[in-house]
């Protein structure tokens, strides 16, 4: 079974229905021209619910590259699931998660970028007392997904044994 056809709607779903609420939460002023980053809430320990425009890549990288970087997310989404369609069967598990979970955070970036012409951020990891993380850049759950996967897929690969 391909993990990706129910995997990856899931994420999308997700993704798209916590950034409608956060634009819900934020208001009619998140259209305003250049509104910063807008507290909304204390989620648990010290991670905060902190709307911010992000017009670059995963973590606000590459900011400003909205236009070149939807074409970038459509490519590498699109391209992950035609793989996956046709080659699931020889993908091991593993690899197929990896894979989903990036096409997941590629296509839901891509899903704002197309919307908004950026992407709603809101995860803040801050008040650790660790300066590394306390000025840790504003990210989602579509970053989250291309960083897991990214990982996923440097882990050492098991080899069967037949």
């Amino acid at each position: 079974m391909n993990i990706a056809t129910w995997l990856v709607p899931a994420l999308l779903v997700a993704d798209q229905a916590i950034k409608l609420t956060v634009l819900w939460a934020v208001g009619p002023r998140v259209f305003e021209g250049e509104v910063g980053a807008v507290f909304l809430s204390n989620l648990f320990w010290v991670v905060d619910a902190t709307f911010v425009k992000n017009t670059g890549a995963a973590f606000g990288i590459f900011q400003g590259g909205a236009r070149i970087l939807v074409w970038i997310s459509l490519l590498i989404g699109l391209g992950i699931l035609a793989y996956l369609s046709l080659h699931h069967r020889r993908t091991p598990l593993s690899q197929q998660l990896a894979l989903s979970l990036i096409a997941a955070g590629a296509l839901g970036n891509a899903i704002d970028r197309l919307g908004h012409g950026w992407v709603v951020d809101y995860v803040d990891i801050n008040r650790t007392g660790l300066s590394i993380l306390d000025n840790f850049p504003i990210w989602n759950l579509a970053d989250a997904c291309v960083v897991v996967g990214a990982f996923l897929l440097l882990l050492p690969q098991r080899k069967r044994r037949y």
